[in-house]
């Protein structure tokens, strides 16, 4: 079988595009810009048989207010510069239903059962729990940007039970888990002595 790769020569017939960006509020407090945009490259016929033309699909933006140990929903926003129906937008509100929402094991799971299915805009939905990670990775970078003391135990570690057996990496028998374990242990054999 050959690559999948040399088959991506032609023209693509839809694209989704989601871009994030972190920006530093106070010491303890970010906001997060998250984007989606779809676009379809040919005409298409809805399933009722009305000719729909190529161009944007959605475009969409959620802007959220993060702060706190752990990493909290302090305030939330969204925009739809672009959607199908102008219907789509009645569903802008069910972003404030996170607000006071961690960013922590199980956020994927709750943002749908807030602000998913009927009661919502499956994109936006979409949109929002893909940003978790944005917000978490940009928040370290605002935090960690000074040096600070190692902490006294791996418990002790900001954010670990977001990065606890978040990817093989961060595994419990993960290097970066060994990493950090023998940093830990270093630290305390030098304190001891």
């Amino acid at each position: 079988m050959g690559s999948l790769k040399a088959l991506t020569t032609g023209k693509p017939l839809h694209s989704r595009t989601i871009a994030m960006n972190t920006y530093a509020l106070d010491d303890d407090a970010i906001l997060v810009e998250g984007w989606l945009r779809e676009d379809r490259f040919h005409p298409v016929y809805a399933i009722t048989g009305e000719k729909i033309e190529k161009g944007p699909v959605h475009h969409m933006a959620i802007r959220l207010k993060l702060g706190g140990a752990p990493l909290t929903i302090l305030d939330a926003e969204a925009e739809m510069a672009h959607v199908p129906l102008d219907y789509c937008r009645s569903t802008l509100e069910t972003i404030k239903k996170v607000i006071g929402l961690e960013i922590s094991a199980g956020f994927k799971k709750k943002v749908r059962s807030l602000m998913g299915g009927e009661r919502g805009c499956a994109h936006l939905t979409h949109l929002l729990t893909v940003m978790s990670q944005a917000a978490f990775q940009g928040y370290v970078a605002h935090r960690r940007k000074d040096r600070h003391p190692l902490p006294r135990s791996l418990e002790a570690v900001e954010g670990i039970d977001s990065l606890l057996g978040s990817c093989s990496a961060w595994g419990h028998d993960g290097p970066k888990v060994a990493h950090l374990k023998a940093a830990l242990a270093n630290e305390a054999s030098l304190t001891d002595t």
